[in-house]
């Protein structure tokens, strides 16, 4: 393969494929108007009660079928067209949200039904990031493949900058329930996007049973430790490092507002997308290991300068090293799992991420909120990273593996099964 320097063109290398590129914008609009909802749900949540421990019962109900439900979305990534299957759970996503908006609008709303929406979202979520994930190889030749897993993780990252910064603002001037029909309106383009993409056929569909086929994956992710290994990692940070369910309270207690509260959400999207484009500058880094150890290392020391801010300037310029560190840990990992894992187990492989990497990150808001009911907002999150730190700091002196130069060097496609 032709090697490649470092630079914008190979940052975005795998928008050049028409496919993918539409792809892309097609995720981009159903992430935007997820985090617009997502913001929206947490303030309504603590408009409603004023309680931390309600704000994390959000993450608990999004964490309950992420958990429960990620694997299975494996094995149906592996067995359907997973474009025509993206496509009916991003429509009926949408339809959640119009239900929110007009049950808002009428003034019927009840914490229960942004919990039941929130579940329901969750396992939709559950069951198609697997197909997500799965669908990518068949938009781009396989020298692009890293580039374009990369781009797709930032598409959360890009969306949290403009989402909740919309979110915040909606709420502000038209309220909650034009908010909510925003998002609904967010996945009709999706769906109207991923109509016009064009997938080659699903290489060869699996024979064996669904409980076979699902016992397959997880064989390969033991018989490959490391794939655990970071994935522990990754879960520790999200876990313990927890933090967004409690950005309403940080935002009142700094005097910020909604607005503030949407702004502080968008900090960490801005540090993150800052931090995807160094990564991705970079090509094809070295040392991925080290990147994922320091990156959450630098994630933890974000989390103690949110906890001690005074004032809302410090508290976004923590809020967007979070962001930035997180991306900086996450494109390295994501790049080896990928690229160590053969195609016809992708989905499979992507749905025990998407179970870790989903649902920690929701249990964590529940985790989270319950800990600051009882000793405060800045308290849980420093509580929360000198935890996470702890256990980074452990696996990292036990695994001599992650300090490896190639970790994750791309592996040869395999010709059998």
């Amino acid at each position: 393969m032709r090697e490649e320097r470092p630079g914008l063109r190979v940052a975005v290398a795998a928008l050049q494929h028409r496919d993918f590129r539409l792809f892309y914008i097609a995720l981009l609009a159903a992430a935007l108007g997820a985090q617009i909802q997502t913001t929206a749900n947490l303030w309504q949540v603590y408009e409603l009660t004023g309680s931390a421990l309600h704000l994390g019962l959000t993450g608990l109900a999004r964490a309950v079928p992420v958990l429960a439900l990620s694997l299975m979305g494996g094995v149906i990534a592996d067995r359907v067209n997973r474009r025509t299957f993206i496509m009916i759970t991003q429509a009926v996503t949408g339809m959640l949200a119009v239900v929110l908006a007009l049950l808002t609008a009428g003034g019927l709303i009840q914490v229960w039904h942004i919990y039941l929406t929130v579940f329901l979202g969750g396992t939709l979520m559950a069951v198609n990031a697997p197909a997500r994930t799965a669908m990518v190889p068949s938009l781009v030749p396989r020298h692009h493949l890293l580039n374009a897993i990369a781009l797709q993780s930032t598409v959360w990252q890009v969306a949290n900058v403009v989402g909740p910064a919309i979110a915040g603002l909606l709420i502000g001037v038209f309220g909650l329930g034009a908010t909510y029909f925003l998002n609904g309106l967010a996945h009709v383009v999706t769906v109207g996007v991923l109509a016009l993409v064009q997938v080659g056929a699903l290489a060869s569909r699996p024979r064996e049973s669904p409980v076979k086929s699902l016992l397959e994956g997880i064989r390969f992710v033991r018989q490959e430790s490391i794939i655990l290994v970071l994935l522990v990692m990754d879960t520790a940070a999200t876990l313990l490092g927890a933090y967004r369910a409690l950005m309403p309270i940080f935002a009142i207690r700094l005097g910020a507002g909604s607005e503030g509260f949407g702004t502080l959400l968008s900090s960490s999207a801005v540090g993150a997308v800052l931090g995807a484009a160094a990564i991705m500058a970079l090509g094809d880094v070295r040392y991925k290991g080290l990147f994922v150890i320091f990156g959450i290392l630098g994630y933890c020391a974000a989390l103690v300068l949110l906890g001690l801010a005074p004032w809302l300037p410090v508290a976004l310029v923590a809020v967007a090293l979070l962001g930035f560190f997180d991306s900086v840990q996450m494109l390295p990992r994501n790049t080896v799992i990928q690229a160590i894992t053969p195609d016809h187990l992708r989905g499979r492989v992507s749905s025990f991420q998407s179970m870790l990497t989903g649902g920690a990150p929701s249990l964590g808001q529940a985790t989270s909120g319950a800990l600051a009911t009882l000793v405060g907002a800045p308290l849980a999150v420093i509580v929360g990273a000198v935890s996470c730190a702890i256990v980074i700091l452990g696996i990292a002196g036990t695994r001599p593996d992650l300090r490896e130069r190639d970790l994750g060097a791309m592996k040869e496609p395999q010709t059998g099964r």
